[in-house]
């Protein structure tokens, strides 16, 4: 599965409920101290900074589910990917090599989150409990998990907007923006692939509401 989060009119649909426009996406470091090739192909390239946007917070995700083995081998797996990556310098179309590295990976990090999601209790309690809730009642359910959301992403900017002051050129204000964007894009995208496969769409937006909520708390 892929999530096209390229440009900015597909990140500005994505986030209609936010009732704002959205730019470009910036990527997972600051531009201003890009020093290798691959920093500087990202940092001129919308759609590669917003691949990295995405990736960033999306292994993240990933990573604090896992530990033991399976945490070992992911980080292994970055390794390796880093490593491919930076070897598209050496490639005559870099940046697409780019692009397609980002891809790749990035679509192996979105199944191993979905089945992580999909085995853990709120989506069992969704499968036991929410079966007979109808129409309205998901609608209140996905009403009030929204409000919890955007509670939790203003409570989450102000803390990054206080270490910005300590720090100027931190910019966590701006990179929290940006994952808030791509994570609403990824919940979206995520929860239309699991009712391609029978899955109740209302439901899963609310599961990775509440699981963004309690990562963001």
């Amino acid at each position: 599965m892929r999530v096209v989060i390229g440009l900015a009119f597909i990140l500005a649909a994505a986030v209609g409920l936010a009732g704002r426009e959205v730019s470009a996406a910036a990527p997972s470091f600051d531009c201003a101290k890009a020093g290798n090739w691959v920093e500087k192909q990202i940092c001129g390239n919308d759609e590669l900074a917003a691949l990295d946007a995405w990736f960033a917070p999306l292994y993240g995700q990933v990573a604090q589910r896992l530990t033991g083995k399976e945490l070992d081998d992911l980080k292994a797996e970055r390794k390796a990917w880093l490593k491919q990556r930076n070897d598209c310098k050496a490639e005559a179309d870099g940046a697409a090599c780019l692009e397609k590295r980002y891809r790749e990976f990035t679509g192996a990090l979105e199944l191993k989150f979905a089945d992580l999601i999909g085995s853990s209790p709120a989506a069992q309690f969704a499968k036991e409990q929410w079966a007979p809730c109808g129409a309205k009642c998901m609608e209140q359910l996905l009403e009030a998990d929204e409000a919890k959301l955007a509670d939790a992403e203003a409570k989450a900017g102000e803390a990054a907007a206080q270490r910005d002051q300590s720090d100027p050129n931190a910019h966590l204000g701006d990179r929290l923006a940006e994952s808030n964007v791509a994570w609403r894009v990824y919940r979206n995208t995520e929860c239309k692939r699991r009712q391609q496969a029978g899955a109740d769409y209302s439901a899963c937006l609310v599961i990775l509401t509440r699981t963004r909520v309690r990562e963001l708390q």
